[in-house]
């Protein structure tokens, strides 16, 4: 048999006060003369778990069927058989363009090095103390 939760175990469970827990339930159905009233939600709810519907009413359908051109077809499958081959090429670029930064970092860092070899030389460094 399915576990059954009153609202003062939900509410433990949620984290929230028992008032929250059966104003939530009450925005789901509710006894109006002895009968219950559903929302919509409530409804999806029931569609799903007993009717086995799908939730997505986002879904539309529409009265025409549009078909590729020959020529827009042979475009399509262009475009997907470049794809892979684009891809390839967007992760080459993208692996070069890191190494030319770190190829430009290392030669900023030898510049910074090169300044204070050079400054120590000219006894730069301890003329501004």
């Amino acid at each position: 048999m399915e576990k059954k939760y009153n609202s003062k175990e939900i509410a433990e469970i949620l984290n929230v006060s028992d008032k929250s827990v059966r104003r939530y339930l009450n925005s789901y159905f509710y006894i109006n003369n002895g009968a219950y009233e559903v929302s919509e939600k409530m409804l999806t709810i029931l569609k799903t778990e007993h009717l086995g519907q799908s939730t997505d009413t986002s879904v539309q359908e529409f009265d025409r069927v549009e078909y590729f051109t020959e020529e827009e077809y042979q475009e399509f499958h262009k475009r997907l058989v470049e794809y892979d081959i684009l891809k390839e090429q967007l992760e080459y670029h993208r692996k070069s363009s890191e190494s030319h930064n770190k190829q430009m970092e290392l030669i900023l860092n030898m510049m910074q090095q090169r300044n204070f070899i050079e400054a120590k030389e000219k006894k730069l460094d301890e003329s501004s103390i």
